[in-house]
C-alpha cells in the first residue's frame, strides 16, 4: 500500500520499504528528529531529495495522496482547548467535510472505540496525558481513513499506558486498518504480530517484486 524507493532527506539515506495493506507495522529510531523528518516525508509537509514516496490509491501508485487515504496522529496535541471532546470531533468532521447526519452517533461510537466515551464532555485539560493522546487518535479516524500514521506518541508514557494505547492500534488494525507506527522510544512491547522496521541499521529492506 505505500512504497518507499530509495528515499533520501537529510539522516535518512537509500531508505526502502514495502507496507502491505492491512498490516501493522512499527518504524523506529533512537533519534526523534528523523523519526519526525520520516512522518513529514509521510504527511507531505517533506519532499525527499532523491527517491520517492508512493501510496496505493484506487488501483494505482501515486505520490499524491489523497488527503482522505492516510490520517495523522501527530506527537503534539491538537486539540482545541476550548472545546469538549464532543466538540473538537465535531469540528473536525466539518472541517473534513463529513456528512453530519448522525454526527452525535458517529462521534459517540469513535469515542467508544478509544475508550473515552464518558469524557465526551470534557476539555483537553481535564484529561491525562494517555487520554489526551487517544483523543487525537479519535481525531484521526473519525473519517475511518485506511492508513494511519503516528509520530512518536509514547513520550513520557509509563509502561501501563504504553501498553494500553498499543492494544487500542492492534483494535484498529483488525478493522482492517493500515497502522504505521513511527517510534523512538525503545520500551515498548509490540509483539510479533508488529513488523519492526529499524531506521538506523536498515536502511534497505528488499522485497523482490515490488521495486519498479
Amino acid at each position: 500500500m505505500i512504497i518507499f524507493n530509495g528515499v533520501t532527506k537529510k539522516g535518512i539515506r537509500d531508505f526502502s520499504l514495502y507496507i502491505k495493506s492491512g498490516e501493522m507495522i512499527c518504524i523506529s529510531d533512537q533519534d526523534s528528529k528523523k523519526i519526525s523528518l520520516l512522518f513529514k516525508l509521510i504527511n507531505g509537509e517533506e519532499k525527499p531529495d532523491s527517491g520517492e514516496i508512493r501510496v496505493l490509491t484506487k488501483g494505482n501508485y501515486s505520490g499524491e495522496v489523497p488527503c482522505n487515504m492516510i490520517a495523522c496522529v501527530f506527537k503534539n496535541n491538537i486539540l482545541l482547548t476550548d472545546r469538549t471532546l464532543e466538540e473538537n470531533l465535531e469540528y473536525i468532521m466539518r472541517i473534513k467535510e463529513l456528512d453530519m447526519k448522525d454526527c452525535l452517533t458517529r462521534i459517540h461510537r469513535i469515542l467508544d472505540i478509544v475508550d473515552l466515551k464518558q469524557y465526551a464532555d470534557k476539555r483537553p485539560f481535564e484529561l491525562l496525558k494517555h487520554q489526551i493522546i487517544r483523543a487525537n487518535i479519535a481525531q484521526a479516524i473519525i473519517s475511518y481513513p485506511p492508513i494511519l500514521v503516528l509520530e512518536d506518541i509514547f513520550s513520557g508514557l509509563d509502561e501501563v499506558n504504553t501498553q494500553g494505547i498499543i492494544n487500542l492500534l492492534k483494535r484498529l488494525n483488525r478493522f482492517s486498518m493500515t497502522i504505521v507506527l513511527l517510534n523512538s522510544s525503545s520500551k515498548i512491547i509490540l509483539g510479533k504480530e508488529v513488523r519492526k522496521i529499524n531506521l538506523i541499521s536498515t536502511h534497505t529492506e528488499k522485497k523482490r517484486g515490488f521495486y519498479a
